[in-house]
């Protein structure tokens, strides 16, 4: 949890800060003054450990939990968690932003998210996690049953001497109980005799007395009431800690000896044990937030007891945010089931700011998450949060002071104990697996290509797949809602040292609601993946420009015996309507792709001659794909230009079509989010402009791309000088309205750009010999160079002769060949005014504003530009490769 200051708003009060923003040179009278943006602090890199057993897939000891490296072939761009990492800084450096800005952007974007993307009250969401199978199902409603009801009697013999001290001091009250309970298992022993469930080797005192110490750790928690003044956070962790060792203790005691099998999907019974540390840095984070508490799963026959040592993104279950509200803790919601976030108070909303910050780490560290679950925990009010693809949903509050709260929060945690691994949103296809030596690896399965329509699973097709081995990872899961796009090198399972190796995507692509069973619309990039391998086929002189797709599909699963399609609606079903609007009628569809040939990232190449030759074959591939197929890619960035190398000859390749549209396609428009990454997004797609995405709006993607790693450096070596600069091109991933100002300024003259590029990166001055200097000298001739192209290519977008006038620039302007029509004397009228036009101030101008940005989108302006940049970056590669 990161360290929050004590804030003098109400309790309540939802008005939201103002966003945070770096400088914008619209905002900077001074183009040239900057704000200092302090370097990062060094940080060690730190060996990853923890892990699951093989068999059943669960974390069972932390030593066995293991990363995956990245491959010393293709080292990735940031991969937390599944890559060995450098050093924090170097991380964020890879992108091109310092941490201060990185830490800004996402604090925004958690609010946002919160706003947005949130929605809370629905009960309904504590029954995601009972267990499909019947017999599973009636054994976890007969658990938590007992549960309550031991917890209730407890509570009616009253507190302890050191509980009625501090209920003295509030000047409290009794918490609600129940009227007639006992500690009578006999129900739930009848169950489990007639199971053929024998429970653990331990006597009734033994457990007595494990009960009553955890109860008296707790107990304070439940006896929270108005009166008892306002809490401290800290002090509430170990109470949060002892109430789920107490209900450990009972699931072990209970149901140590159940058994479902060897599959995965069906493993055993789990214990869910709190971290030791509270208020820590997980290792694996790439920032300095601190989580208050984490729950981990182990085998239901650990002994139960906080785990001690370090706490570990890549093997935590959920994470647990607390927060202690400005006032007193006060009586449970009461508000609608599926109510937004504006009805929320403040400190709500807080705690879910973190737990959303907390969430994407885990996203990012564990390579087999589908969704989350979260906790939030605002003094004794309990919300559970399920994270998925399309948005996140919250429970209503349960209240730990009442019998009926605490009965609802112990039914969820003995359902997360006893339900499919899948259910806790974990991927059984993907799972860590050991040999008879305790070697370990990661498995994939991915699915076998379907004869149906464009590869897409036909009617009745039978579900195959085919195992691979990861060897290393090259992208991570980086964000919490959306695509969750992973990448993973990887070989077949029989093969061995490097041959058959393919590049797998694991992704959740956006689909009409009933796209899938009705295959109709836009079919996915699978279906512009085979169309585009049929234009190679046909065309070979761009065989190894876009990749070959060798397997892929939907993946599914087995859901209490039957294979279903892995959606965002297959884990929330009718709950899908909770979902917010922009993402309600979308079904994030689980799709993994394994590809050839496997290509090394940008961050790799040597020179800035070797970056215009591969920029310049992944434009060819680019028209190819869209002259041929009428495809157009919509998403170009640095993760999606890559190259192979073979001798000292380097090609460049654009991969990833999961953003692609038919160009010819009448919805060729954004989904639920604008299509991209936000630094090289075009100023049509940030507005989410009316007008069609066109190949004008992948060439700006270029442009800004091309300046974005002229600023950062080209080599690694490179970008490492260059980390934690403050830079203007930071503006671009600030925020949608900041990148726009920033890109529109920047493009609206040849002097606005010179700003910027006198900002790429030079050489660090020094006392060099004459072989470093010359050295260095070339090094800025190449940078020069680069600049060259780029005022090119601005000239060929937003400045080409070849287009008409209103096509040009970057500014709003007043359109005389669109002003309506006008007839008789206000005709004679309208002419004279004409006239003078010149003279008049443009408020008087009665004529129709045009957008250039949005002209651009015609298509045969858009044709011609295209065109253009195309040939200018192939006429530059030419010359580069003929003079090598």
């Amino acid at each position: 949890m990161a360290r929050k200051a004590k804030s003098t708003k109400p309790a309540g009060a939802t008005s939201k800060a103002p966003k945070k923003r770096l400088h914008t040179e619209l905002e900077n009278d001074d183009p040239n003054q900057q704000q200092t943006i302090l370097p990062p602090e060094p940080c060690t890199p730190t060996k990853q450990t923890g892990g699951r057993s093989g068999a059943e897939v669960e974390y069972s000891a932390k030593k066995t939990r293991k990363r995956i490296s990245a491959p010393t072939t293709a080292p990735a761009l940031r991969s937390p968690g599944l890559l060995s990492r450098s050093s924090h800084a170097n991380t964020l450096s890879s992108r091109g932003l310092p941490p201060k800005a990185q830490k800004i952007i996402r604090e925004n974007e958690a609010d946002h998210q919160v706003e947005n993307m949130l929605c809370a009250n629905i009960p309904e969401i504590l029954q995601q996690a009972r267990p499909h199978d019947g017999a599973r199902s009636e054994l976890a409603i007969a658990t938590s049953e007992y549960i309550c009801a031991d917890l209730e009697w407890r509570i009616s013999k009253g507190p302890n001497q050191r509980v009625l001290r501090l209920r003295k001091r509030a000047k409290g009250k009794q918490p609600d109980t129940a009227t007639s309970t006992t500690n009578d298992d006999s129900k739930l022993a009848a169950l489990l005799s007639s199971m053929g469930i024998a429970a653990a080797n331990e006597s009734s005192a033994e457990l007595e007395g494990k009960l009553a110490a955890e109860f008296s750790e707790f107990q304070p928690w439940v006896f929270l009431s108005a009166s008892s003044g306002k809490q401290n956070e800290r002090q509430s962790y170990p109470w949060i800690q002892h109430f789920h060792l107490y209900i450990a203790h009972l699931i072990r005691h209970y149901l140590g000896s159940v058994q479902y099998g060897e599959n995965p999907a069906t493993a055993s019974p789990r214990l869910l044990l709190p971290y030791k540390r509270t208020d820590t840095k997980y290792k694996g984070s790439d920032d300095d937030t601190r989580a208050d508490i984490g729950l981990v799963s182990r085998s239901v026959g650990a002994n139960v007891a906080m785990v001690d040592g370090s706490a570990y993104y890549n093997e935590v279950f959920a994470v647990t945010e607390v927060k202690a509200s400005s006032g007193p803790p006060r009586a449970a919601s009461t508000a609608d089931s599926g109510i937004d976030t504006s009805q929320l108070d403040g400190d709500t909303k807080q705690a879910f700011k973190q737990l959303f910050l907390y969430s994407r780490q885990v996203f990012a560290e564990q390579p087999d998450r589908r969704f989350m679950w979260g906790i939030t925990i605002c003094d004794n009010h309990i919300r559970a949060c399920i994270l998925t693809s399309s948005g996140a949903l919250a429970s209503h509050e349960m209240d730990i002071t009442t019998a009926k709260g605490r009965c609802d929060y112990i039914q969820l945690l003995v359902n997360w104990c006893l339900c499919d691994w899948h259910q806790l949103g974990f991927d059984p296809s993907v799972r860590y697996c050991e040999d008879e030596r305790g070697n370990g690896h990661w498995e994939i399965d991915v699915p076998q290509m379907a004869t149906g329509d464009a590869g897409m699973e036909s009617a009745g097709s039978r579900y195959e797949t085919q195992t691979y081995t990861i060897t290393g990872a090259s992208v991570a899961a980086d964000h919490l809602f959306g695509r969750h796009t992973r990448c993973f090198v990887a070989t077949p399972k029989q093969s061995t040292g490097n041959q058959g190796k393919v590049l797998i995507k694991d992704s959740w692509s956006y689909l009409g609601r009933h796209q899938v069973q009705e295959r109709s619309g836009e079919l996915g990039e699978i279906a512009f993946l085979t169309k585009i391998n049929q234009m190679v086929d046909e065309h070979p002189e761009f065989a190894g420009t876009v990749p070959r797709l060798e397997d892929g599909g939907i993946v599914r699963l087995d859901v209490n015996g039957q294979l279903a399609i892995d959606s965002v609606e297959t884990v929330l079903g009718d709950l899908c309507r909770h979902l917010p609007k922009h993402s309600s009628d979308y079904a994030y569809t689980h799709v993994r792709l394994a590809m050839t040939p496997v290509g090394t990232r940008l961050r790799e190449l040597r020179s800035v001659a070797e970056l215009v030759v591969v920029i310049s074959d992944a434009l060819q591939a680019h028209k190819a794909v869209l002259d041929h197929c009428q495809i157009l890619h919509r998403d170009i960035s640095e993760n999606n230009i890559m190259f192979t190398r073979s001798g000292n000859n380097i090609h460049g390749m654009l991969i990833d079509f999961d953003n692609a549209v038919d160009a010819n396609a009448a919805r060729n428009r954004s989904g639920p989010v604008c299509t991209g990454t936000l630094p090289f997004m075009s100023v049509n797609n940030l507005r989410k402009a009316k007008v069609a995405r066109t190949a004008v709006d992948d060439m700006e993607s270029i442009l800004y791309l091309l300046i974005w790693l002229g600023v950062w450096g080209i080599t690694t070596e490179h970008r490492e000088q260059t980390r934690g600069k403050d830079r203007r091109v930071v503006n671009w991933s600030m925020d949608v309205e900041t990148a726009i100002d920033s890109k529109c300024y920047t493009m609206s003259s040849k002097s606005n750009l010179n700003i910027l590029l006198n900002e790429f990166y030079t050489p660090p001055v020094s006392e060099l010999g004459s072989t470093l200097q010359a050295e260095n000298n070339g090094i800025i001739a190449d940078y020069e160079d680069l600049k060259r192209i780029i005022k090119a290519m601005r000239k060929a977008i937003f400045d080409n002769p070849n287009v008409p006038g209103n096509a040009k620039g970057t500014e709003t302007k007043t359109d005389r060949t669109k002003a309506p029509a006008k007839t008789g004397r206000r005709a004679n009228v309208s002419a004279i005014k004409q006239a003078l036009d010149p003279i008049f101030s443009d408020e008087e101008n009665e004529r129709e504003p045009v957008d250039s940005f949005e002209e651009r989108a015609d298509p045969e302006v858009a044709r011609g530009i295209h065109g253009d940049v195309v040939g200018l970056l192939r006429a530059c590669a030419d010359q580069i490769r003929s003079a090598s």
